[in-house]
């Protein structure tokens, strides 16, 4: 939304019903038009390509894209540069994982910069796909009744593109109950001040 904004570009963004308003009311301010779509019912993937095709838009998905992986990839650059001033050698990443974009571009960076560095996606309970996808080495989709709070991690299945990427790079996954990240939530605000959505809070809590 602020990309388009910045290029007088109409946009149009799909997010679940239960996203943070926060996040849905940034979005709005931004200047986009938000459309909201109820995740145990409608498919988001079935709503932005109507959106395509009726109204010839270009499509970009929040993960299945090249350049959106590189982009988030230069998260990794950021986190290189912090621990080198901290002369800091990381032995492990925990990143949190959704569609798995986030961690195939940072992981991506990351490795080049600490070859030893091992490097772990964090799930929700019940949308932990990456992580099972992983064990069995081939794309496998979640079970569409599970119910998580970390709405932006909620993708059905790993990517076409960042999956093998991921199957490259990692070494596993790990899935957190909503109960760990409610408490991970309080504790970042209590003792960090720091205040962080529910899908930003998985890798801590799989680190507490």
């Amino acid at each position: 939304a602020y990309a388009a904004l910045q290029k007088n570009i109409s946009a149009k963004i799909i997010m679940p019903k239960n996203a943070p308003k926060i996040k849905i009311n940034n979005t709005k301010e931004y200047g986009a038009d938000v459309i909201l779509y109820d995740e145990f019912f409608e498919s988001r993937e079935q709503i932005g390509n109507d959106i395509k095709e009726k109204e010839n838009r270009s499509l970009i998905k929040p993960y299945d894209d090249i350049d959106i992986i590189a982009g988030q990839g230069t998260a990794g650059i950021e986190i290189a540069e912090d621990l080198k001033k901290l002369s800091i050698t990381p032995d492990i990443y925990l990143c949190c994982c959704g569609g798995g974009g986030l961690i195939a571009g940072t992981s991506t960076y990351l490795q080049y910069e600490f070859p030893n560095l091992k490097t772990y996606s964090v799930e929700p309970e019940g949308f932990d796909d990456t992580k099972i996808s992983l064990e069995n080495k081939k794309i496998i989709e979640n079970l569409s009744n599970k119910k998580s709070i970390c709405d932006a991690l909620l993708a059905p299945m790993p990517g076409e593109i960042t999956f093998p990427i991921n199957l490259k790079n990692l070494d596993g996954g790990i899935s957190i109950s909503d109960e760990e990240v409610k408490k991970t939530i309080i504790l970042l605000s209590e003792h960090l001040k720091i205040v962080v959505e529910p899908g930003g809070a998985v890798a801590a809590a799989a680190l507490l």
